[in-house]
């Protein structure tokens, strides 16, 4: 690839970062704003009680579905199989949020639960053993920025959803819910932080020619 391809594909991962900021922070507003839809709380709703967990995950989930979909093109071109096993997952993530968002009942939040736990399954045999197939079977992948952010968004909707999903650990959920909630803005802030450092590191290596630090920046 030419120095000025280089500069286009991180030109293209920079408008990725800035979209993805743009939306992160917008999503507890965006999350709080569909809530308002749903105020009396269908029958089984858990808006209420639980009501101040719900715009943490769904900016967890918007987050780590954006991060997903940002090194979508990266994966196709490794393998194709991979790359679309991360579409189906970025789209089931974004819309996953949306959903709980105006659907916030055991459910849903079960699926949420179930889904980012197999992704984390996935994502620690990926890492320690290696895929057993693909464009390099075997060999563990390196963890990157993206990488270790996106799963812990990952594990922070298992951990939720299960408050949520679990009728036991409801009497949990009533008890932090309200430090959970704090606690977004910081998770969005770190976030935001995390793409805007990345999309400058991965210009200056495109400028510089310099690709060994690619993976261990976006991760995945």
């Amino acid at each position: 690839m030419t120095e000025d391809g280089h500069i286009e594909h991180s030109a293209i991962h920079q408008v990725l970062g800035i979209v993805t900021i743009g939306a992160v922070l917008a999503s507890p507003f965006v999350s709080l704003g569909l809530q308002r839809w749903t105020l009396t709380g269908a029958r089984g709703s858990m808006v209420g009680l639980d009501r101040p967990l719900i715009a943490p995950l769904v900016t967890a989930s918007l987050a780590v579905g954006l991060i997903h979909l940002a090194v979508i093109s990266d994966h196709l071109a490794e393998d194709t199989a991979t790359g679309l096993f991360f579409v189906v997952l970025a789209v089931f993530q974004v819309a996953w949020s949306v959903f709980f968002a105006r659907q916030p009942r055991p459910a849903p939040a079960a699926l949420g639960m179930i889904v980012n736990g197999a992704v984390i399954l996935v994502w620690l045999v990926t890492h320690t053993v290696g895929s057993p197939f693909g464009s390099h079977p075997g060999v563990p992948e390196p963890i990157g920025v993206a990488d270790a952010f996106a799963t812990g968004f990952e594990a922070f909707i298992v951990g939720g959803t299960a408050m949520l999903a679990i009728p036991r650990l409801r009497v949990v959920a009533a008890r932090v819910r309200y430090a959970v909630s704090a606690a977004d803005l910081a998770v969005v802030m770190t976030l935001a932080v995390m793409m805007l450092t990345a999309s400058y590191a991965m210009a200056d290596i495109a400028i510089n020619g310099g690709h060994a630090a690619m993976p261990a920046i976006s991760g995945h």
